[in-house]
């Protein structure tokens, strides 16, 4: 290269630098409105708010053989987060006497047109996804979802089956349906939400 033209090159690197990389083309307003509009929140994710606030909670465990294994007292927070979109759960009991933390995420996929739940907790490295609706009379949400357990006692394992029944509004009891080892379904654990004043 000629060093006249390498001059050049060198005197309009500045305004090459100064322009910055191109500039993406914009999304189209009324698509982009359409997107922010199927993502606002509905008044299917509203009835979440019943859940807001900080709970005592009763906690009862069973064996797959129905016998209970597991009592004790806890504590729930409820709030929601991403502008209403999700409610975030907090939960801390114990388990045959050791400490056990959860974390719930509930919302309302409006593609699915169903309520979609995730947990964890630090008794397991897995989540467990559920996904339901509530009855006709408002009061009890039902969940479903895949078991992790490839099998119980020889029989194919059937998944989770969570019901949450509301009594009032301040009390509440969520209870896990898994596998018996007779392959039925059967109440694994329950927990009784009553408000705090």
């Amino acid at each position: 290269m000629p060093l006249y033209s390498r001059s050049a090159a060198l005197l309009m690197l500045p305004v090459l630098l100064a322009a910055g990389p191109p500039k993406a083309p914009a999304m189209d307003p009324k698509a982009f409105q359409a997107w922010l509009d199927s993502a606002a929140p509905t008044a299917a994710h509203a009835r979440l708010k019943a859940y807001v606030g900080a709970w005592t909670t009763r906690q009862t465990d069973w064996l797959p053989t129905g016998e209970k294994w597991n009592e004790a007292d806890g504590t729930a927070t409820c709030r929601l987060v991403l502008g209403g979109r999700f409610l975030q759960e907090d939960y801390a009991t114990t388990l045959d006497g050791h400490p056990f933390h959860g974390l719930g995420l509930t919302g309302f996929d409006r593609q699915r047109n169903a309520y979609v739940a995730e947990w964890l907790d630090d008794f397991g490295t897995g989540v467990i996804s559920l996904e339901g609706t509530f009855d006709g009379t408002g009061h009890v949400l039902t969940l479903l979802g895949p078991s992790p357990a490839g099998s119980v006692g020889g029989h194919a394992a059937s998944g989770w089956r969570v019901t949450d029944t509301w009594w009032d509004p301040d009390h509440h009891a969520v209870a896990w349906w898994g596998q018996g080892i007779d392959g039925r379904p059967v109440k694994v654990s329950e927990i009784l939400y009553t408000r705090d004043r």
